[in-house]
């Protein structure tokens, strides 16, 4: 069944009236047949989720305007209007909009025979709201390039520019950066062995032709066990924000407290754009993500604090 000339507001709240119930049937009873999920029980649930769905129509039409029917809005135009309202609500909301997306798809599919599939891979992002979040910032990749450009222009010797680059190739923490020593780098298997900072793990990962221009440049002259980057942490994140501030950019940064912390969220971004444009799955990409900042699998709640952007 499908609604032809109808907005998709229509096609929504009819759907959701199509399965709305007028106290025939028991919630606990119809969870047993699976029922529960194509069923509106309450003038409450009603409203929530006609207007939730007023929302996404407009955000639909403003953003797909080619999307006429319920039944051609895509997962990824729902995790992309699902994304915009981190900005304003809390984990609390997102969790809610969430659930009341997974009854807009049974209610949908439910009333026009079709096979609309926007909840089973949706990824609740984290919310920007929060106290807590004001780590959540990710440095973008123009400003990163413009950090070194500014420190090679000048022809810096500061060895924290070397932790900034080691940062930005491999996602280091800035800990880790200041650990790595040449002997940790094995050019034959084109790998690069990490110590962790955290839970006193280590991690290997690859690397690439071009990468290994770079480290053979940073070690030479040095001792095979001593460290590259010969610096205090801290004093690699007051280089950063000295940098900042001189490129102008310091206001965009000025509530991340770790600054490399910010370069390494850029770099899980990057890798994640790069995994999914492969064709990998939000929750593929998010574990590959998560192996290579040193996480370990599954860590998909983690992975929303470095991973800005799901798509």
């Amino acid at each position: 069944m499908r609604v032809i000339g109808r907005n998709l507001q229509y096609q929504f709240i009819n759907a959701i009236d199509q399965d709305f119930d007028n106290g025939g049937h028991d919630k606990h009873s119809d969870k047993h047949s699976g029922k529960h999920l194509n069923t509106v029980y309450s003038y409450c649930e009603r409203s929530n989720l006609v207007e939730l769905s007023s929302q996404i129509g407009k955000y639909i039409k403003e953003n797909y305007p080619t999307i006429k029917m319920v039944l051609d809005i895509k997962e990824g135009m729902i995790q992309s209007f699902l994304n915009t309202k981190a900005n304003t609500c809390t984990k609390e909301t997102l969790g809610q909009y969430a659930s009341r997306i997974n009854k807009l798809e049974h209610v949908v599919n439910n009333t026009y025979k079709g096979k609309a599939s926007w909840y089973s891979d949706l990824i609740v992002p984290t919310s920007n709201v929060s106290e807590e979040k004001c780590r959540n910032i990710s440095m973008s990749e123009k400003d990163y390039k413009a950090i070194l450009g500014r420190a090679y222009s000048m022809d810096s010797k500061s060895k924290a520019v070397t932790a900034i680059e080691l940062a930005g190739r491999f996602a280091m923490r800035v800990s880790e950066a200041c650990k790595l020593q040449p002997r940790d780098i094995n050019f034959d298997k084109l790998e690069l062995h990490i110590h962790e900072s955290k839970g006193g793990r280590s991690r290997d990962i690859k690397i690439t032709l071009e990468d290994v221009e770079y480290l053979k440049k940073i070690i030479k002259g040095k001792a095979i066990d001593k460290s590259i980057v010969a610096i205090k942490e801290d004093s690699v994140n007051k280089y950063l924000s000295r940098a900042e501030e001189a490129l102008n950019i310091r206001v965009r940064y000025r509530n991340a407290y770790t600054g490399v912390h910010s370069i390494r969220k850029m770099v899980a971004q990057q890798r994640y754009d790069e995994y999914r444009s492969k064709g990998l799955s939000k929750k593929e990409s998010l574990d590959l993500v998560a192996e290579y900042l040193g996480h370990g699998k599954n860590r998909a709640e983690t992975m929303k604090q470095y991973i800005l952007n799901i798509h």
